[in-house]
């Protein structure tokens, strides 16, 4: 039976060496895609019951000034406040691993060069742009929420942009660059096969 269904041009497969090697690679990386997601996903329920003396992780994600901020310490309020503050910056992070997560999948099944694994590592680059530039707005957003309690003239809004910052949204604009470098080789690869 004959249908006249065009074909797709097969991607240009990896060296059967580096398909190992990445596959290997791909369980290391998968695995700890998933537990960082599972520790994002269980830190806004953290802030919220953490003691009162347990102040080190928040301290990490906002800085230790942050925790300085309120009058009155670390409030229930405070911390539920807090924990809002973060869905966006999860949010983002959890795109990011999941997006990495399916580009490490592809590669473990020896996919490298395809349209999917491509298309996840670009998706991954723009999450990690919007991720570096997310973390000083949440990081502004803490800061009023901790201080939000606080006396008339006591309420802050800090903005801070930090070497981290930029070292982050460098790095992410390399890894879109490197997914559209690697999108043309790949159909230039294709181009040059449909020729032979």
């Amino acid at each position: 039976m004959h249908t006249d269904t065009p074909l797709m041009p097969p991607s240009p497969r990896p060296s059967p060496p580096l398909a190992r090697r990445l596959a290997r690679l791909a369980w290391w990386v998968r695995g700890l895609a998933l537990l960082g997601s599972l520790v994002l996903l269980a830190l806004p329920a953290w802030i919220v019951t953490a003691g009162p003396d347990q102040a080190e992780p928040i301290q990490g994600l906002f800085g230790g000034h942050v925790v300085g901020l309120s009058d009155g310490g670390l409030t229930p309020a405070v911390r539920w406040r807090l924990a809002g503050v973060t869905v966006l910056p999860i949010s983002l992070a959890l795109l990011a691993l999941w997006q990495l997560w399916c580009l490490f999948g592809a590669y473990r099944l020896g996919d490298v060069f395809g349209r999917q694994p491509v298309a996840h590592l670009r998706r991954f680059g723009w999450a990690l742009v919007a991720l570096a530039l997310a973390q000083p707005v949440s990081t502004s957003l803490a800061s009023v929420a901790v201080s939000l309690d606080n006396g008339p003239g006591r309420r802050m809004l800090v903005v801070q942009l930090g070497s981290q910052d930029y070292a982050l949204l460098m790095c992410a604009l390399v890894v879109v660059a490197l997914g559209r470098v690697i999108a043309e080789a790949a159909r230039l690869a294709e181009d040059n096969e449909g020729f032979v």
